[in-house]
Formats: structure tokens, C-alpha cells, sequence
């Protein structure tokens, strides 16, 4: 993702048919993003307007020398973890969860799986998992961060966050695993 300079330029001077076309630029790659964190398009799409307005109040400190792409990438995840934790209640919630034990994994040919499943079954595979869990896992997995980075962000200890990314990692291969059983079920 990359943005023209003159364009940059005048959204800086604050020239709103500029603003508009830098947004319909921007909105799928940040809408990209934003689904992975959220569960619904509605959602995402909120997530998105909020992040757009930190890009565009926020531009006159964007360096030439960084991507443009990742530079409004980490604007929006800052502002998917900042919607985070604004929103106590669910947290609290989902912190109160407890987890059933994952039964042992049967002998399945995960290969197979790989090659049944496209990105957006993986994609709704994750939407499943706790909103927590799906929110360490995406900044982890996905966006790259330590887990000290994840831990400072959603003001979580460093295990906690390690226990996160495990759980969904477990979760997930059991929901591959129930996947592959009915795709074998289906084929006999």
C-alpha cells in the first residue's frame, strides 16, 4: 500500500476531496485488518473510520522514509487495541471464561486440511475464538508482535499472553480437526 506524495500533501492542507480519495485507497487494505479483529463488517467498518480519522489528524507526523502502508497498519491496530480496552465490561467477561479441556488430537491427515481449506475458512475458523484470545493470537500471528509488546498493549502479563496464543492455537486445530471430519464424512 503505498500513497502518493502530492496527495499526502493535500490532505495536510486539510482538502477533503483529497481526504476522500486517500480513503477509498486505504479502506481494504485497513479493512483487511480491522476483520481480523472483529467479528462482524459493521464492526470493522466503526473500527476503521476511527482509525482513518488518526491517519488523517496524525499525517503531518508521517516520515516519507517508512512505508505509508505500515504506518497506517500500526495506526490501526493502536486503535483496535485502544477500542480494546475501552471496552472493560468484555473483558472482564471473557477473563471469567473457563476453558474445557481439548480432547487429544486422532490421527488426521492435516495436509489434507491445508489443502481443502482456503485463507478465508482459516479467517472464520479464527472469528470463533474468544475475543481475547482472537486479539493475542491476530498480534502475534499475524501482525508480528512479541508477546511483551502484546502483554504492554492490553495490559496482560507476557504468560498470559503466551497462554492466549496456545489456546487459540489449540482451539484452532480442534476446529480443523471437527472440519476435516466432516469433509472425510462428506466424501464417503
Amino acid at each position: 500500500m503505498q500513497a502518493d506524495s502530492d496527495l499526502l500533501a493535500r490532505c495536510r492542507k486539510n482538502d477533503r476531496k483529497a481526504h476522500n480519495e486517500l480513503y477509498r485507497q486505504c479502506f481494504g487494505y485497513l479493512l483487511a485488518i480491522c476483520r481480523r479483529y472483529c467479528n462482524n463488517k459493521e464492526d470493522a467498518e466503526s473500527l476503521l473510520n476511527q482509525g482513518f480519522l488518526k491517519i488523517i489528524t496524525h499525517l503531518d507526523k508521517y516520515k516519507e522514509d517508512v512505508p505509508f502502508g505500515s504506518w497506517i497498519g500500526r495506526i490501526m491496530v493502536n486503535t483496535i487495541i485502544d477500542e480494546f480496552r475501552r471496552d472493560k465490561k468484555r473483558r472482564e467477561n471473557m477473563s471469567g471464561l473457563e476453558i474445557d479441556e481439548i480432547q487429544s488430537m486422532s490421527n488426521i491427515d492435516f495436509n489434507e486440511a491445508e489443502q481443502n481449506l482456503d485463507a478465508e475458512a482459516l479467517e472464520r475458523l479464527i472469528q470463533q475464538l474468544p475475543e481475547t484470545s482472537k486479539k493475542v493470537f491476530n498480534l502475534y500471528a499475524i501482525d508480528g508482535y512479541t508477546h511483551k509488546e502484546i502483554g504492554e498493549m492490553l495490559n496482560i502479563s507476557d504468560g498470559t499472553s503466551k497462554w492466549h496464543v496456545s489456546y487459540a492455537r489449540k482451539s484452532l486445530q480442534e476446529m480443523l480437526k471437527k472440519t476435516m471430519q466432516k469433509m472425510m464424512t462428506v466424501t464417503l
